[in-house]
């Protein structure tokens, strides 16, 4: 028999957050490669969820792709973890980018964490100065754990929900 202690920290750095957001750039990269979105659009968007985590003030984001006709079919949620000491995680990937339709459109919604001592600078900051709009919603549907990014305390759980 064996007996484990686990000891929890809800904290972590700016480098925590600079190693996991190396293998989410790598996701929204690949977006961008497919011709989903712009470099430009992508690189705003990494530097934008980078500030979010920096001010701890992010529970959780998508990636979330529409049809032709506007309806979103499928989303790439990362929820944010700040509990526990984890020493490894997956490398980044495992999505199929080919397998989505040319005429896919990419959207990027952000659950922020409103009990975080940042969240009413963080949210002047988004709305104000980044353009960013405040009626989006989560996406609802069958989702399926895929991948966890990993630095220290902080880890980005990535799940793919589909309708």
């Amino acid at each position: 028999m064996s007996t484990y202690t686990f000891s929890g920290t809800d904290s972590y750095s700016v480098s925590d957050v600079k190693a996991v957001m190396q293998n989410t750039y790598e996701d929204i990269v690949g977006f961008a490669n497919r011709q989903i979105m712009e470099y430009g659009k992508a690189e705003r968007w990494i530097e934008d969820l980078t500030y979010l985590l920096n001010k701890k003030a992010l529970k959780s984001f998508e990636l979330q792709l529409y049809n032709s006709l506007g309806q979103r079919f499928k989303s790439y949620k990362y929820d944010v973890s700040t509990y526990g000491l984890i020493t490894s995680g997956d490398k980044s990937g495992g999505i199929n980018y080919f397998e989505i339709p040319a005429s896919t459109k990419i959207g990027l919604f952000a659950d922020l964490d409103e009990d975080s001592p940042n969240y009413s600078t963080v949210f002047k900051e988004l709305t104000e100065n980044r353009n960013w709009g405040t009626n989006g919603s989560g996406m609802e549907g069958n989702a399926t754990r895929e991948k966890s990014y990993v630095s220290n305390s902080l880890q980005l759980n990535r799940s793919v929900i589909t309708k």
